[in-house]
C-alpha cells in the first residue's frame, strides 16, 4: 500500500518550510551531505538512485561523477525545487513516486544513496525489500538517518525550553511508524537490512557540527528553528502561553551561542549506513535486534 500519510503531508503543509527555505537547508546539512557523498564512492559509469532527493542537492552532486542519477522523492512540490535546478543537468532526473511502492525496474541501479529520505516508510520491510530489488547484485546502499532527539544538540535548545512545561515524546523507533527518529537504533537498522537481503552492513555513528540555517543573525536562526517541523510539533505540545516562553528560552539561548559573522553552530547525533545487496531477503522481523534486543 502507498503511503498516504507521508504523501499527504509532504505535498501540503511539511513541504512548505522546505521549499521556502532550500538554500539554507542545504548549507545546514552540507557537512553530513559531504561524507554521504564520501562513503557512497561513486565512480563514473555507475547508475544511481537517491530516494528522498528533496530539493535535489544530493541527486545533483552524485550527477557530477555518475553516469545517470534518479531521483526519487514522494513530494511535489520539493521535487519541482529539484527540476529548476537541475535545468542545466543532463544526467539527472526527478520523479515523484513513493519509493516503498514503486516498481522501479530489477537490478536497474548500481548504488543507493538517501540523506535523510528513509525514515518516514510506514511499512520499511516492504519499502527495503523493493529497493534491495532495484539494485544489481552486490549493488550499494548508502545513506544517514538522525539518531535519537538526545543525541541532536542542535534541537536541545528546543527539548530544554519545551521539558519546563510538558513531557518531550519519546521520538521514533521502527515500530512506532514512519517519522524523523524513526531508524533512531543502530540495531533496528541491521535488523531491518538483514531481513530485507542486505549484507556487509555497517552504521557507524558521526557527529558532524551543523550551522543552524546555513548562518546568519539571531533572528533569522530562530526563525529557521522555529519554522522546521520536528520543532513545531514539539512546540504543539503547550498552550500559547507556555509557547511563548518557550520561544523565548529558545532565542535566547541560540543568543548565547551565536558568533557573529558566523550564526550558531552545534552537534548533530546521525548514523552512517552502508551495505550491499545480498542474497533474497529472509525471514528477520525488521523491529528485532540482531542480538534479541528490545529496542
Amino acid at each position: 500500500m502507498p503511503n498516504l500519510q507521508q504523501s499527504a503531508a509532504w505535498n501540503g503543509p511539511e513541504s512548505v518550510h522546505y521549499v521556502d527555505h532550500a538554500d539554507r537547508y542545504d548549507l545546514q546539512l552540507a557537512p553530513i551531505t559531504e561524507v554521504l557523498l564520501v562513503e557512497a564512492g561513486l565512480e563514473p559509469g555507475q547508475r544511481v538512485l537517491d530516494v528522498g532527493s528533496g530539493s535535489g542537492v544530493t541527486t545533483l552532486a552524485a550527477a557530477q561523477i555518475a553516469s545517470s542519477v534518479l531521483g526519487v522523492d514522494i513530494s511535489e512540490p520539493l521535487s519541482e525545487v529539484a527540476r529548476q535546478r537541475a535545468r542545466d543537468v543532463g544526467n539527472a532526473e526527478f520523479l515523484v513516486a513513493d519509493a516503498q511502492t514503486h516498481r522501479f525496474d530489477s537490478a536497474e541501479f548500481d548504488v543507493i544513496i538517501s540523506q535523510f529520505g528513509l525514515m518516514f516508510f510506514d511499512q520499511p520491510e516492504v519499502a527495503f525489500s523493493n529497493l534491495r530489488r532495484a539494485l544489481v547484485e552486490g549493488g550499494r546502499i548508502v545513506f544517514t538517518t538522525w539518531r535519537s532527539l538526545g543525541d541532536n544538540e542542535w534541537l536541545a535548545p528546543v527539548v530544554r525550553a519545551v521539558a519546563e512545561y510538558a513531557e518531550v515524546p519519546d521520538l521514533g523507533g521502527l515500530a512506532n511508524g514512519g517519522g524523523m527518529f524513526a531508524m533512531r537504533d543502530d540495531r533496528e537498522i541491521v535488523g531491518l537490512l538483514e531481513a530485507t537481503g542486505f549484507v556487509d552492513i555497517a552504521a557507524r555513528s558521526i557527529s558532524p557540527p551543523l550551522l543552524v540555517a546555513g548562518g546568519g543573525s539571531v533572528a533569522e536562526c530562530a526563525a529557521f528553528l522555529l519554522g522546521t517541523g520536528i520543532v513545531r510539533g514539539l512546540l504543539s505540545r503547550l498552550d500559547d502561553d507556555q509557547r511563548a516562553r518557550a520561544t523565548g528560552r529558545i532565542r535566547t539561548e541560540l543568543e548565547e551561542r551565536h558568533e557573529v559573522g558566523r550564526g550558531v553552530s552545534m552537534g548533530a547525533g546521525v548514523w552512517l549506513v552502508r551495505a550491499r545487496a545480498g542474497e533474497p531477503p529472509g525471514q528477520r522481523s525488521p523491529i528485532t535486534p540482531p542480538d534479541g534486543r528490545g529496542a
